[in-house]
C-alpha cells in the first residue's frame, strides 16, 4: 500500500512546479487527475525548443506518468477532489473539505501580484543572480530551473498539510505559494540575515568560493572546500599541509580575496591528477570532492548503475526514479503519460466521498500534536526539519554539547567573543520555534536519553554519514525496538549502500555529481555552484514525512525513510537527462542564454551593478518588446520574426540591447518592459533581499526577539492559508537551551539526575 493511497487530486497546472507536485503526489500514491490544454508543456522539448515535438515530449513525460488526463472541469471533478493544485485561478465550485494549493508567482496580494514571470526572471528577482557569475561576467542564471522544482515540491508538502488541517477540521484550506518567496529562501544564503549580524550594506559579490568545477588532467573534478576544516583537509590531501592555517586561504572569503594565489596553489596539483584519483584521495582523506555529472554522463556513473537510480520508462527513454525509498509504503511503479484528453470519459464517473476524518486531536495547525527528534545539522536536514516545525510539529533539536550542530560555527562572531556561536545566519535561517537539547549520543548514557526519547516522538530525521548511526546503535531496528511506529527519516547524501555510500558530501557535491552544476556559468567555462539541494532536499524530506504520517494513520505502522540527496538532486536535474536519453541532445551551459527564451540575458543599465534580466519567450513578446526599444531597423528585420531566427542572431541582438540599455535608469526601464508584457526584472541586491517592496509589504521577514542577538528579522517559508497561521512562534534557539525542559517534561528526569548526567558531559 502507497502512503497516499485514497487521495484525490485535481492538477490545474501548465508549467513545470504544478506538474512536479502532482507528480510527488502521484508517486505516494495519490489519484491525480489534470487538466491541460494542447498548448501547454506536452510538446516541450529543451532539444528543439522552437518545434514542438511529436506526441508527448520526455518532460512531460517524467512528470505526468500514471495521471489521468482530461480537457473539460466541471463541477463533479472538482468536488471529486480532496486537494486542488493550480498555478491559475481557483475553481469556483468544490466540496467545502476540498483544499486548493494556488502556486503564484508573487503572491496574491503586494505591488507586484499578478505580474508574469519565468524561472528567469524570478531569479532576478529574489536575488540570486546577483550571487551568482563570477567577477569577470554580468549576474548569471542558474540554468536549471531550480525555482520551478523547489516550488512544486512546496506546493506538493502544502497540498498533504492542508488536507491533514481539513481532515482535523472538515474545513478545506486555501493555501498560497509564492514562486518568489520559495526562491528566496532555497537559492539565497539567507543574505539578509548576514546583513542584520554584520551591520554591513556591501554590494553584491559575485567572487563566490573557489575551487568549485576545475579541470584536472582527464577532464571536470568537482570539490567541496567552504569549511575551514574542509580547507585543511584538501590542503593535507595535496600534501600542503602549510597552508591549513594561512589566513588568506582558508576561508572563502580569503580565497576570494586571492584567487590568484589560490589557483597557483591547486590549479597545478589538478591537472597532475586524474579525477578516478582525486576521488580515491577525497574518500580516503574526508574530503567531499565528485565526479562532475552531465545529462549524458551520470547514467554511467557506477554508484548511480548499481542503486539502480535511473527507470526505463515506456516512452522508451531512462529517467531518475523517485528519491523515497519508503520501507512500509512504496512508492508507485513507473506508467506512461496518458494521451491528451484520455481520461476525459472516466472523469465523468469519478463519484465523490466524503474526507476520511482524522482520529488525531484536532488543532490549529496541521502538525499540531506531532513530535520531531531532530538528529541533524548544517543545511539539509535542519531545513527538513524547519518545514515541519512552522507546520505546527514540536522539533526537539539534538546537539552534542562539545560539537553543536555545524552551522553554528559558520558565525559573523570572532571565537573570543562568548555568544559567537548564537550568530550563525544559515543556522537561524533553518532553525526558528526548534527546542535545543543537548545530549552526547555517543556516549551509552547519552545513548539511553536518546532511545528514551524516541518512545514519546512521533518521527526521527538525520543526515549524517550512513555509517554514524551504527557506529552508535541508533540504527531504525534500534528505534523500532523502542517504538515500532516512529518514522526515521535517513538524508545522506549517496544513499544507505553502494560504492560511494561513505563518501562525504554536500550540497556541493550532490549538484557537481547530478549534473546541476554543468548547467550554470559562461558557456566553455568553468562550471559554477549555487549549494541549492541543500534546502530543496530539506523540502522533499518534509513531504516524505508528511506522507508517512498520512500512512500511519491508516495502519499504524512506521517505516523507514531513505532519501539521498543526491537522488534529489537528480530529479531537479531531470530535463537533461531525459533530454540526452530521449533525443540524444545533450543541453550545456551557456550563461544567461537558454531553450525558453531568445533574446535572453541581464544587460547593464547606467550606475554601478544596475542590471536588467530580459527573456521573450514567443512572438507576441518579441513584438511588445520592439516597440519599448522604440520600433529601430534592426529589431524589424524579417529573419527576427521568429524564435528560432532570433536564436540565429542572438549575438547581434546581444549588441544592440548591450547599447540600448546602457544609460538607462534600471527601475523605469524595468516598469516599461512589464507595462508592455515582457518579461523582465531587476538584478535585485540579495544582501538587501528583504527590502524588495514586493516582499516588504508582504510581511515576508518576521521580528523576533533571540535572547543573544536581539531583535532577529526571519525569512518565511513561501507558504501562506488564511485557515492555518504558520508564522514562527519562537527565534532559533541557543545551544541547550530547552534541556532541562525537554528530560523533565518527556522523561521525568529530576534536577539531581539532570546534575549528575551535566557533570559527566552527558547533557
Amino acid at each position: 500500500m502507497s502512503a497516499l493511497d485514497g487521495l484525490r487530486v485535481l492538477e490545474l497546472s501548465g508549467g513545470i512546479a504544478g506538474q512536479y507536485a502532482g507528480k510527488l503526489l502521484r508517486d505516494q500514491g495519490a489519484d491525480v487527475v489534470k487538466f491541460e490544454r494542447a498548448d501547454g508543456l506536452r510538446r516541450w522539448s529543451a532539444a528543439t525548443p522552437d518545434t514542438p515535438v511529436d506526441g508527448a515530449g520526455a518532460l512531460f513525460a517524467f512528470l505526468n506518468g500514471g495521471k489521468a488526463s482530461v480537457t473539460v472541469v466541471d463541477g463533479q471533478l472538482t468536488a471529486w477532489a480532496d486537494v486542488i493544485v493550480t498555478d491559475g485561478s481557483s475553481p469556483h465550485r468544490r466540496s467545502p473539505a476540498t483544499s486548493v494549493v494556488t502556486i503564484e508567482p508573487f503572491g496574491a496580494d503586494g505591488p507586484l501580484a499578478g505580474v508574469r514571470a519565468s524561472e528567469f526572471t524570478l531569479q532576478a528577482w529574489c536575488g540570486l543572480m546577483s550571487g551568482c557569475g563570477t567577477p569577470d561576467t554580468p549576474p548569471l542564471q542558474m540554468g536549471i530551473g531550480h525555482g520551478q522544482w523547489a516550488t512544486g515540491a512546496v506546493a506538493a508538502m502544502a497540498a498533504l498539510a492542508a488536507h491533514r488541517h481539513a481532515r482535523r477540521t472538515g474545513e478545506g484550506s486555501m493555501v498560497e505559494v509564492s514562486a518568489l518567496e520559495v526562491m528566496a529562501v532555497v537559492l539565497n544564503n539567507y543574505p539578509p540575515l548576514y546583513r542584520q549580524f554584520t551591520g554591513s550594506v556591501s554590494f553584491m559579490s559575485r567572487s563566490g568560493d573557489w575551487p568549485q568545477v576545475v579541470r584536472c588532467q582527464d577532464g571536470w573534478i568537482g570539490l567541496c572546500v567552504f569549511t575551514p576544516q574542509q580547507w585543511s583537509d584538501f590542503a593535507a590531501m595535496i600534501g600542503r599541509d602549510d597552508l591549513s592555517a594561512d589566513n588568506r586561504l582558508n576561508s572563502m572569503g580569503g580565497r576570494g580575496r586571492n584567487r590568484a594565489l589560490a589557483e597557483s596553489v591547486v590549479r597545478p596539483w589538478l591537472e597532475a591528477h586524474t579525477a578516478a584519483e582525486i576521488c580515491e584521495l577525497g574518500e580516503l582523506f574526508r574530503v567531499p570532492v565528485a565526479l562532475v555529472g552531465n545529462g549524458r554522463d551520470v547514467l554511467g556513473m557506477d554508484h548511480f548503475v548499481e542503486r539502480e537510480v535511473f527507470v526505463e520508462r515506456p516512452e522508451g527513454f531512462v529517467a531518475p526514479r523517485s528519491p523515497f525509498l519508503m520501507s512500509a509504503s512504496p512508492v508507485r511503479p513507473v506508467v506512461a503519460a496518458p494521451a491528451l484528453g484520455a481520461d476525459n470519459d472516466v472523469a465523468r464517473t469519478l463519484v465523490s466521498s466524503p474526507v476520511r476524518r482524522s482520529d488525531a486531536v484536532a488543532g490549529s495547525l496541521p502538525l499540531d500534536g506531532v513530535t520531531v527528534l531532530d538528529l541533524t545539522a548544517f543545511w539539509a536536514g535542519p531545513a527538513c526539519t524547519h518545514q515541519l516545525a512552522t507546520l505546527g510539529a514540536d522539533v526537539l533539536k539534538i546537539e552534542s554539547p562539545s560539537r553543536p550542530d555545524g552551522m553554528r560555527f559558520a558565525t559573523v562572531k570572532p571565537p573570543t567573543d562568548p555568544d559567537w556561536m548564537e550568530f550563525g545566519p544559515t543556522f537561524h535561517g533553518t532553525n526558528p520555534a526548534k527546542r535545543s537539547v543537548t545530549v552526547d549520543f555517543s556516549k551509552p548514557e547519552g545513548r539511553e536519553v536518546v532511545l528514551r526519547l524516541v518512545e514519546h516522538v512521533d518521527v526521527v530525521v538525520e543526515n549524517f554519514t550512513p555509517r554514524v548511526l551504527g557506529n552508535v546503535g541508533l540504527e531504525y531496528h534500534d528505534l523500532f525496538a523502542r517504538n515500532p511506529a516512529v518514522i526515521l527519516l535517513r538524508m545522506p547524501a549517496f544513499g544507505l549502500d553502494g560504492p560511494w555510500r561513505d563518501r562525504p558530501g554536500f550540497a556541493q557535491t550532490t549538484e557537481q555529481v547530478s549534473g546541476i552544476a554543468w548547467m550554470t556559468g559562461e558557456a566553455g567555462g568553468e562550471a559554477l555552484v549555487r549549494s541549492t539541494i541543500d534546502p530543496i532536499a530539506g523540502i522533499h524530506g518534509a513531504f516524505a514525512v508528511l506522507a508517512a504520517l498520512e500512512h500511519r494513520e491508516r495502519t499504524g505502522d512506521g517505516q523507514l525513510i531513505e532519501m539521498p540527496m543526491a537522488e534529489v538532486a537528480l530529479n531537479v536535474a531531470a530535463e537533461p537527462i531525459v533530454t540526452w536519453s530521449a533525443y540524444e541532445t545533450l543541453l550545456e551551459r551557456a550563461g544567461n542564454r537558454g531553450a525558453a527564451g531568445a533574446p535572453q540575458g541581464v544587460y547593464a543599465c547606467a550606475g554601478d551593478e544596475q542590471w536588467v534580466a530580459v527573456s521573450i519567450t514567443n512572438d507576441d513578446e518579441w513584438h511588445a518588446f520592439v516597440g519599448v526599444l522604440g520600433n529601430p531597423d534592426w529589431a524589424r528585420a524579417d529573419d527576427l520574426a521568429t524564435s528560432a531566427g532570433r536564436r540565429a542572431q542572438h549575438d547581434a541582438i546581444d549588441a544592440e540591447l548591450t547599447e540600448w540599455f546602457a544609460g538607462r535608469d534600471r527601475d523605469d526601464t524595468v516598469d516599461a518592459l512589464l507595462a508592455a508584457g515582457v518579461l523582465a526584472a531587476p538584478v535585485w541586491d540579495q544582501m538587501i533581499q528583504d527590502e524588495l517592496p514586493q516582499l516588504a509589504e508582504r510581511g515576508f521577514t518576521q521580528w523576533l526577539e533571540h535572547p543573544v542577538a536581539g531583535l532577529v528579522g526571519y525569512p518565511g517559508t513561501g507558504i501562506r492559508s488564511a485557515q492555518f497561521d504558520n508564522s514562527y512562534r519562537a527565534p532559533a534557539p541557543t545551544v541547550g537551551q530547552h534541556t532541562a525542559e525537554v528530560l523533565r517534561e518527556k522523561l521525568g528526569l529530576t534536577s539531581e539526575e539532570l546534575t549528575a548526567l551535566s557533570r559527566t558531559g552527558v547533557v
